[in-house]
């Protein structure tokens, strides 16, 4: 059987969908209680059951909607520079502390402001890696949990779907590039679409191995695969059709 291209292949399961709403943003934290509070244990599980931290006031969201079970199976969020308080440190930094090798300078251009951090990427358990990926939020990228009851020849990662579509939103933003803390092999994976994330510090425990990885939008043009292009185009064109229809 001929496989068909990521783009077609990954929209014939997903569609994306911009939190827009105060229901779809409690979507957004219900499904990250499940994943960090419940599944993970990373977070104290609440009464509420809505994972949320003071960070998301100044956060742009999106869910990754599964077709077939008409059930939300990922969240993502951008995390932008707080607007009353540009100089207000990024979660990275924080996490990073002295290993961490950028400086933010408004007085050289770049200021906070022209950036944003990939933050909370979440996929429920049935979606992430069978084998030693159950305790890893963003699940792994090659092979996935038969219970989905997707064919795993065809579906694509989860987790490139959620970083292209934050990436689209980024980019929608006018961003100049954007930050991530992730394990190196979901960078190295990522790479295989022509998503060069540059490391910008030392490994460090953070819920397991992480490192701050960065990406600037013109490393992004200038280097991303033509199939994955295609993919982050047509992204781009749902949240467009989406923030239509919530006008």
């Amino acid at each position: 059987m001929t496989e068909l291209p990521l783009a077609p292949r990954f929209e014939a399961y997903f569609s994306v969908v911009p939190a827009n709403t105060g229901d779809l943003l409690e979507k957004v934290y219900q499904l990250r209680h499940q994943v960090y509070c419940e599944e993970l244990g990373y977070e104290q599980q609440r009464a509420s059951q809505l994972e949320h931290d003071e960070y998301d006031k100044r956060s742009i969201h999106c869910l990754l909607f599964h077709r077939s079970s008409q059930n939300y199976v990922g969240c993502v969020r951008l995390i932008l520079a707080d607007s009353q308080k540009p100089d207000v440190p990024f979660p990275f930094e924080y996490a990073c502390g002295k290993s961490l090798e950028w400086d933010f300078d408004s007085s050289d251009g770049t200021s906070r402001r022209k950036y944003g951090e990939i933050s909370r990427l979440a996929i429920t358990a049935n979606f992430r890696r069978r084998r030693g990926e159950a305790s890893v939020a963003d699940g792994g990228s090659e092979s996935f949990d038969a219970s989905a009851e997707v064919d795993r020849r065809l579906l694509p990662s989860v987790a490139l779907g959620l970083y292209v579509a934050i990436t689209a939103m980024g980019l929608n933003q006018g961003l100049d590039g954007v930050f991530a803390m992730m394990e190196p092999r979901l960078a190295r994976h990522l790479r295989r679409f022509g998503i060069l994330f540059q490391q910008v510090g030392a490994e460090v425990e953070h819920r397991g191995i992480r490192a701050p990885f960065f990406i600037s939008r013109d490393n992004l043009f200038n280097n991303l695969k033509p199939e994955c292009r295609v993919l982050l185009d047509n992204i781009q064109i749902q949240l467009h059709l989406a923030s239509q229809y919530a006008q």
